[in-house]
């Protein structure tokens, strides 16, 4: 069953190995680098397998590394040190499986693999272009190689330069480098048009020889790990000073060439490389058997491309094979960041039209405000009317008392005048008399245009107690002529607001008025108004408290709305009156009402350190 379920993913079973990891909680991986650990190709390599073993399926796999560096230096003038200390290092340690990247940590395996790690089974990484037969590797091992697909970039340079005349071919003279230009010649050997290769030479030698080839010549580089002089290199390195150098499009065969110089280029994906080279390690610690004819396998190519060095040399990127990987293209602004233009642009639209709702939202908001000022102005100017028919008899009775006692003292001196003798002090006392009775017909006058003529909106401190405290000299002869009897109650300290005098002399005139007429058909010994004054929180308030039927439950909702009455003669525009000036002071004003406790009328108004705005709840 458990080869059966492995023919997915490997193939046929047919040579069979232990589980190494099956039973246990944790895999060694040895990786056994023959080449420079720096080399950029290695570096890719190594980071893909690393990521592909990361993954959290299997046992967790602990990866050790061991660098040979043959290119560098040869492995027979170490080796008689170097295998005694690997022996020590790794004899306590089980390895389960050896990754030997490159030809020479094959052959050092081969020759000590059985010594040092004799239970591991061997996964080989061989370089571009290295040759492996299945005859070279131990049972249970699997071998990637990838072929230096030199006819495949030749074919795409040949696409871009369609007036290819000439080629030049550059590589270096260690191992690695003759392997990469033998596979050159076997592939080229075919081609028609002159192809001149450029073995080893020094690398000021080399920059000058390309700086002297015509545009129209194609020039391949293949790999300088050595000079003839055997100076070593990094190849990219290479590659970057010969491309600046040169005037004709350089083509290369490794993915890490990008950015430093090649125009394009055909090889295998390191990416790929190391996760197929996870893939056969993780297989191999579960004991997956391998078929035969895949112990050997093929890492895939791809064709990539530098946008920019493509500009450089003028060759056209539509000539580029389908799917090519093009790198360092310059997109455009749109292209490239054309869902967050988008988004941006969406946004301010929406502020746009969130901003231009406000400001009309704004501008609704100012044609109400300006309708309600227009409303409460008018309001306020209707409040001295309906004031005057409320308070016309007491008025004229304020009046006629000092005019009738004016004509009288003047009837009285026409007679001490027509009279004998001299009575000049009776007439003195007489014109005293009628001085006294102007000044009072005079006051009664100027308080009634005050309360009645047109004056501009005046915010003053204000003591609330005395403005209730003068009610008697403004509403007394009213409330006599009615028969009701004005009780008036004051808190015992001073109640400071911010205010007009004059307003709220109306208010407080407008609540007894009406409290009056609840109490007109009572006998006239319960004929009483309380006004009284107290202090709260940031708050003064007004009460005024008559015991008269109350107001129907019907009516409450409608108290305080403008031209809505009760009265039979009446205007309908006090209380709507009242409301308008308090709302003005950023006050507030209701009514508690009951058939057995009458009508409770409260004004609370903003006090001493009040912002303007009174939150208490009615009491």
């Amino acid at each position: 069953m458990a080869c059966v379920l492995r023919l997915a993913l490997l193939g046929v079973c047919t040579v069979a190995a232990p589980a190494l990891g099956a039973d246990k909680e944790e895999a060694h991986v040895l990786i056994l680098n023959g080449t420079d650990p720096y080399l950029p190709s290695y570096v890719a390599v190594d980071s893909a397998i690393r990521a592909g073993l990361a993954g959290d399926t299997g046992p967790r796999i602990v990866l050790y590394t061991e660098s040979l560096d043959a290119q560098r230096f040869p492995l027979e003038l170490v080796e008689p040190e170097l295998v005694p200390l690997l022996a020590k290092k790794y004899r306590t340690l089980h390895i389960d499986v050896v990754v030997a990247y490159s030809r020479p940590a094959f052959d050092f395996y081969t020759r000590h693999g059985k010594q040092l790690w004799p239970e591991a089974r061997l996964v080989f990484d061989a370089f571009t272009g290295e040759k492996v037969k299945d005859a070279e590797l131990p049972p249970g091992a699997a071998a990637l190689v990838a072929r230096e697909d030199v006819t495949a970039t030749f074919a795409l340079a040949r696409r871009l330069q369609p007036e290819w005349r000439r080629t030049l071919v550059i590589t270096g003279t260690a191992d690695f480098d003759r392997i990469n230009e033998q596979a050159a010649r076997e592939a080229l050997s075919a081609e028609i048009g002159e192809v001149e290769y450029l073995t080893g030479l020094p690398q000021s030698e080399l920059i000058a020889r390309v700086a002297s080839e015509p545009a129209s010549t194609i020039v391949l580089f293949l790999s300088q790990f050595r000079d003839r002089d055997g100076k070593a290199y990094i190849p990219r390195e290479v590659m970057r000073a010969v491309s600046k150098s040169s005037s004709a499009p350089v083509y290369g065969f490794a993915e890490t060439f990008l950015g430093f110089g090649v125009a394009a280029g055909v090889a295998e994906s390191y990416q790929a490389r190391g996760r197929l080279t996870a893939q056969l390690v993780r297989a191999m610690i579960a004991g997956a058997p391998l078929d035969r004819a895949q112990r050997i396998r093929e890492v895939p190519s791809h064709c990539f491309a530098d946008a920019r060095a493509l500009k450089r040399w003028a060759l056209d990127e539509r000539r580029l094979t389908d799917g090519c990987d093009l790198r360092f293209a310059e997109v455009s602004g749109w292209r490239q960041y054309g869902g967050a233009i988008a988004l941006i642009v969406a946004v301010v639209v929406a502020q746009a039209l969130l901003i231009a709702a406000l400001l009309f939202q704004s501008h609704g908001r100012r044609l109400a405000e300006q309708r309600e000022q227009a409303q409460r102005y008018a309001l306020a100017r209707a409040a001295p009317l309906a004031l005057a028919g409320e308070l016309t008899g007491a008025i004229a009775h304020e009046i006629n008392q000092p005019l009738g006692a004016i004509l009288t003292n003047a009837d009285v001196g026409d007679l001490i005048l027509d009279s004998e003798g001299d009575r000049r002090d009776e007439l003195r006392s007489i014109f005293a008399n009628i001085r006294r009775d102007d000044l009072r017909a005079s006051q009664v006058i100027q308080r009634t245009r005050e309360l009645l003529g047109r004056h501009k909106f005046e915010r003053k401190e204000v003591d609330l107690n005395e403005v209730v405290s003068e009610l008697q000299s403004l509403m007394g002869t009213e409330a006599r002529r009615r028969g009701v009897t004005l009780q008036i109650r004051l808190a015992p300290v001073r109640l400071m607001t911010m205010g007009d005098r004059i307003q709220i002399q109306q208010v407080l005139i407008n609540l007894v008025l009406n409290a009056m007429d609840a109490v007109g058909e009572l006998p006239e010994a319960e004929r009483t108004v309380l006004v009284s004054t107290a202090k709260g929180e940031n708050v003064v308030v007004l009460a005024v408290h008559d015991r008269g039927k109350g107001i129907a439950p019907e009516h409450r909702d409608k108290l305080f709305e403008s031209f809505f009455t009760t009265k039979p003669n009446g205007t309908g525009l006090g209380l709507s009156i009242t409301r308008s000036i308090v709302d003005a002071h950023g006050g507030r004003v209701w009514a508690e009402s009951s058939p057995e406790e009458g009508t409770l009328f409260q004004v609370e108004l903003p006090g001493e350190g009040s912002t303007g705005d009174s939150s208490s709840e009615p009491a």
